[in-house]
């Protein structure tokens, strides 16, 4: 009944509102797709939503997918997917194991900011029962023999054996049947023995078809993957077999299997490495055997802050007011992503107060770096971290040296001390796992600009630069309303000031004078 209404509507809607709209057809058990796209390279990444029924003026109604730029945020079904290139903007819905009511009219709306620029897409999909198909007559080719399934009482036709020359008679039939031919052998008999071998023949099992495997979301430790399945091999299928493995590795070493229950069809491979690159397959199981395997994905994973901390921090004392800080970039395996900067903190080292300390964002990829401006034989506390993509990584061993004194002309190497209190105060610097975004701003500081004295002379200028255009804009503005003023007073004659004796002020008008 459900599928009578559809399709009813759906005529309706075509002959009177549709003209111009696509339609689509397909059969029960297919995948469909509906095409829609936009310009990705012009709009770049859009949100896109999907529902059935005709678009209404804002968002969609019955909405059955709904996509932020590469991401899927809503789903009605596990049934609805996008399996188009979204980056490119092929937002197209692919619905797999399609039924009868899923034929109606489906609306794509692409948000394209501005005001009344949304894209609108309308098709008509049609869902028919799958065709009855009735078997042919077969035929076998294990032999060659023509002759009738029984022998007949009375005197037939002679018959003829393809296998030898030799022509007899047999007893002929009262009835002669209408001889039915297998497609396994060439013999001519009733069809009561094609029943026989048409239930043998039907019945075969083979291993089933593999899936198709597609990306459903990727994060920086975890894939998760959706597929849809092929023909079951005329066998129940009994579950999924999905590998993962390192780019690097082959399909016999390094690979991680997981068996997925057979009414499943997402799931999410867990435990992986930020910013590495894996390859997944997937293959269908039934009583028969594994299927070939699926399609072949390359994921790489986003990234993550770092791990680790930076190795090897040195500190060198170069003079009474300077210090020299050098180390090395985090163990690989750790880095999470590509290293964009580092994070240094130092100030003056004091176990019993809490200190200010000054941060440097050093985004030029250098290992080193020197704090000037010092005070003379005066013990400084530094901690570094690694900046990605993702925010800042754990902070390293803290590392304490004292300047030098007049009196000394050689350097000397720091002494390394650890100390797990908290007594750092950091001002205006992002925590760890922060996104370096909020910092992206910040350029490479030199030597001179950690000192606190540039940094008042600089907020004095800024002051003034703002104070002086603010005054001289005062000034016209009170130039102007004298101005005025003036000559109000010319047209209308000249103001008088009256004294009178209780000390008050009046005001008289009189015309000018000729």
């Amino acid at each position: 009944m459900d599928s009578y209404i559809s399709c009813c509507w759906l005529v309706l809607y075509l002959f009177f509102g549709g003209g111009s709209t696509v339609t689509i057809q397909g059969y029960v058990g297919d995948v469909v797709t509906l095409t829609c796209k936009y310009d990705a390279r012009h709009y770049g990444t859009l949100s896109v939503c999907w529902g059935r029924g005709h678009i209404p003026n804002s968002g969609c109604g019955n909405e059955v997918l709904r996509t932020e730029g590469v991401k899927v945020t809503h789903r009605a079904s596990v049934r609805y997917n996008l399996q188009g290139d979204l980056r490119a903007g092929d937002v197209s819905l692919t619905i797999t194991q399609a039924q009868v009511k899923d034929s109606g009219l489906y609306g794509c709306r692409v948000d394209i900011p501005g005001w009344f620029n949304d894209q609108k897409h309308h098709l008509a999909l049609v869902i028919k029962p799958a065709p009855e198909t009735t078997p042919e007559p077969w035929i076998s080719r294990e032999s060659t023999t023509v002759g009738y399934a029984k022998a007949p009482e009375t005197t037939p036709e002679p018959w003829i054996s393809r296998e030898s020359t030799t022509v007899g008679y047999a007893k002929a039939p009262e009835t002669t049947p209408e001889p039915w031919i297998s497609r396994e052998s060439t013999t001519v008999g009733y069809a009561k023995e094609q029943t026989t071998t048409m239930q043998t023949t039907m019945g075969l099992s083979v291993p089933p078809d593999p899936p198709r495997v597609a990306i459903q979301e990727i994060s920086a430790r975890s894939i998760s993957v959706w597929w849809s399945a092929g023909f079951d091999g005329n066998t129940p299928i009994t579950g999924f077999h999905l590998e993962c493995k390192s780019q690097s590795d082959s399909w016999v070493d390094g690979v991680r299997g997981s068996n997925i229950l057979p009414w499943k069809r997402e799931t999410a491979v867990n435990d992986l490495r930020p910013f590495y690159t894996y390859n997944i397959r997937m293959f269908t199981k039934n009583d028969m055997g594994l299927s070939k395997p699926s399609n072949e994905l390359t994921i790489t994973t986003k990234e993550s802050a770092p791990d680790g901390p930076p190795q090897d921090v040195k500190l060198e004392a170069l003079s009474s007011h300077s210090i020299r800080v050098t180390w090395r970039a985090p163990e690989l395996s750790l880095q999470n992503g590509l290293i964009r900067g580092y994070q240094l903190r130092y100030g003056e080292y004091s176990p019993q107060e809490r200190l200010p300390v000054r941060v440097v964002h050093l985004m030029d990829g250098s290992e080193s770096f020197t704090m000037n401006s010092l005070q003379e034989a005066t013990k400084y506390s530094v901690t570094l971290h690694t900046i990605n993509r993702a925010g800042l990584g754990p902070s390293s061993q803290e590392h304490v040296c004292s300047t030098l004194t007049n009196e000394h002309s050689t350097s000397t190497i720091a002494t390394t001390t650890s100390s797990t209190e908290t007594w750092l105060l950091v001002t205006d610097s992002p925590t760890q796992g922060q996104r370096v975004d909020d910092f992206s701003t910040t350029r490479a500081l030199s030597n001179s600009t950690t000192d606190p004295a540039l940094s008042k002379k600089e907020q004095s200028g800024h002051l003034v630069a703002i104070l002086v255009p603010v005054l001289v804009l005062g000034l016209l503005v009170v130039m102007a309303i004298i101005w005025q003023f003036r000559r109000t007073t010319l047209k209308k004659g000249n103001w008088k000031i009256l004294w009178k004796n209780n000390d008050f002020l009046s005001f008289g008008d009189s015309e000018p004078a000729l």
